[in-house]
């Protein structure tokens, strides 16, 4: 009977291992690079999604601080002379109810948005800006907002106190015709009117009138005081929105 021998494959050259393990070397590291591009290309619109968020917000900050600045601003200018009033001639009492009541109204705290930075921290989207002055900037702008929480606490504590003290002095119903709504585009407002005709004040006595004048007084003082920390938040953002843009090309 006839025997088949099958041929045995004879052994690889060193030159065909080298090959081999230098094609899969090579298939190994291209995958890895094309894996680190891919991350890459994320991060890089994650990044610039989240500065355009960033900015957006910074920008609506900007535009609540200069607002409400002026906002106060004003109101302090009648405290001033609501005070003044009261301590040096209250013949004018048509005055002195539109001073009170349009103080109260428009004394405004300062409420920054931290959305993306919040969201950017708890994601650690942080770790992708590349620069550490901007990175530096970033941090220190949202660490100073937390200025805020205490002094508007304190500040509405005062207007609170101001509120109290009023009643010794002005007409509730009086507060209460004055009083007005009027509807815009997005929202309503109140708006005061100023009484057509002088209304007696509850009370000539001095205690009464210094207890009213040291309620507007301490919330002049501390609205002055948060009013001064906007101020210099308003710039931080500000300079803020020009790093960002400048770091990443925006318009």
């Amino acid at each position: 009977m006839e025997v088949q021998h099958h041929p045995h494959p004879g052994k690889k050259s060193f030159k065909e291992y080298i090959l081999e393990f230098f094609m899969i070397f090579l298939a190994v590291t291209m995958g890895f690079f094309a894996e680190n591009l891919r991350e890459y290309f994320k991060d890089q619109a994650e990044i610039q999604n989240d500065v355009q968020s960033m900015v957006s917000d910074l920008r609506s900050d900007t535009a609540m601080y200069n607002f409400y600045i002026s906002s106060n601003q004003l109101s302090d200018r009648r405290i001033d002379t609501l005070i003044s009033m009261l301590k040096k001639d209250r013949s004018n009492t048509a005055e002195i109810y539109f001073l009170a009541r349009y103080i109260t109204a428009n004394n405004n705290t300062f409420t920054p948005t931290t959305k993306t930075f919040e969201l950017m921290k708890s994601s650690d989207a942080l770790k992708l800006v590349r620069s550490r002055n901007l990175l530096d900037s970033i941090s220190e702008y949202y660490q100073l907002l937390q200025y805020f929480p205490g002094v508007n606490n304190l500040q509405n504590e005062k207007l609170s106190a101001v509120h109290l003290a009023n009643g010794q002095l002005f007409d509730g119903y009086t507060f209460q015709k004055m009083f007005d709504v009027v509807p815009t585009e997005l929202s309503v407002v109140g708006n005061i009117k100023k009484p057509q005709e002088n209304v007696p004040l509850l009370s000539d006595n001095r205690v009464a009138i210094n207890a009213v004048i040291i309620a507007y007084h301490y919330l002049y003082a501390v609205t002055e005081v948060n009013n001064k920390g906007a101020l210099v938040r308003c710039q931080m953002a500000s300079r803020l929105i020009n790093l960002l843009k400048r770091e990443y090309g925006m318009p």
